[in-house]
């Protein structure tokens, strides 16, 4: 009998020092394939400066998301059921977007517009729904001031929760499109993403021998943007997405591109040309 115990106790130490050991490996592992990824990282910013192609200050720091559902709120959602209070302003809602016309156009210093338009933003008698936006300053221009909807502490990305103030030749706000993305829900725990840095790094593997010399990396942004519709009440996938916007200095063509911040992809759905026009007056 005291045989059979000390055979169940060695079973169970070898079991832990098996478990201690496979832990210990996938740790290390995992600490490995980080140092190489942000060692390779550095590499390529390096010769990034060498070919003449700028950026900002990058932080190598990793960030947390999540997978989340949602959908772009519709006709008797909470976005149109919340413009019936706005004043002094014509609306109209269509299309999963509510375009509003102010009876008055509003004054704004063009080098500082969300100080005016916050104080609109967060009045719900002039902007639906607005505590949930915040200005964004890398996705507004001189005639586009862009309001973007944060969700679990990022913005959206894309034009499913977004606002956009229209600004005329006399700085001044006329009319303005809004969509919301409503019943956002969590569908995975919150996992770990690439670094700004990687992100970086990934944009330049992608445009290798195509970002031309002489360009800038103006800003990288992590926000969410839409992986994928589904056929579920509608609802879409969002991930965190690293947005980056590339100018040339000699053409002045921007370009934006996003990276799939969980597995360092580029949403080829999500990379576009952007209105230089507009950017040239940024």
């Amino acid at each position: 009998m005291d045989f059979k115990r000390i055979q169940w106790i060695f079973f169970f130490a070898f079991l832990l020092f098996d478990v201690i050991i496979a832990s210990s490996l996938l740790v290390e592992n995992r600490f490995i394939v980080t140092n190489n990824q942000s060692s390779r990282s550095s590499v390529i910013l390096k010769e990034m400066k060498d070919d003449s192609i700028s950026y900002g200050k990058i932080n190598g720091g990793q960030q947390k998301g999540y997978y989340l559902s949602g959908y772009r709120s519709t006709e008797d959602g909470a976005l149109d059921n919340a413009s019936t209070r706005l004043h002094n302003q014509e609306t109209h809602f269509s299309s999963n977007t509510l375009t509003s016309e102010f009876n008055d156009p509003i004054n704004v210093n063009i080098e500082t517009p969300n100080v005016r338009l916050n104080e609109l933003v967060h009045n719900s008698h002039q902007i639906a729904l607005g505590k949930h936006y915040q200005y964004n300053p890398n996705l507004s221009t001189k005639r586009v001031i862009v309001y973007t909807q944060m969700v679990e502490g990022r913005p959206v990305m894309n034009n499913d929760g977004q606002i956009r103030f229209r600004v005329n030749s006399n700085h001044e706000v006329t009319s303005y499109t809004q969509t919301f993305l409503e019943g956002v829900r969590i569908l995975r725990p919150e996992t770990a993403t690439i670094s700004q840095k990687r992100a970086v790094a990934v944009v330049w593997l992608y445009k290798h021998n195509q970002i031309p010399n002489n360009s800038r990396i103006r800003w990288v942004q992590l926000g969410y943007s839409r992986l994928l519709s589904t056929n579920t009440n509608n609802r879409n996938v969002y991930i965190p997405t690293w947005v980056a916007e590339i100018k040339t200095k000699n053409s002045g063509a921007v370009e934006r591109i996003s990276i799939n911040a969980f597995n360092s992809t580029i949403m080829k759905n999500t990379t576009t040309s952007v209105n230089t026009e507009a950017l040239n007056q940024k």
